[in-house]
């Protein structure tokens, strides 16, 4: 199962389309929460310091028990997880979660900061 997993981020691109939609959702925070980024990475922030790079993929079974009424967030369908810790200065400060169909289409995502 492993590495059809594995097989199945590669065909899809999954590790290209992480980081590109990282870019894309921090380059958006910076823009909308400028105020909230400078607390966060102080007003001297540099790329250089920045570590991004995706950690691992995950598939999830949407509804183990589908007689069960769940409360936690379900999408209906199961669906795969890339995750890419947000790193600057050696310190984890957050972590950005791209979520894929099974088919491998993007349908959700998530920026994180702790």
């Amino acid at each position: 199962m492993i590495n059809e997993l594995k097989q199945w981020a590669i065909k899809y691109d999954i590790e290209k389309i992480s980081l590109a939609s990282f870019w894309l959702s921090f380059n958006n925070y910076i823009e909308e929460d400028s105020s909230e980024f400078r607390e966060v990475f102080g007003d001297d922030f540099d790329h250089a310091f920045l570590t991004v790079n995706m950690e691992s993929v995950a598939l999830f079974l949407d509804k183990w028990n589908e007689t069960k009424d769940n409360e936690l967030l379900s999408y209906g369908f199961d669906y795969v997880v890339s995750y890419i810790p947000i790193v600057y200065k050696t310190k984890k400060i957050g972590l950005y979660k791209l979520l894929f169909t099974l088919e491998g289409e993007v349908f959700d995502d998530f920026f994180i900061l702790e």
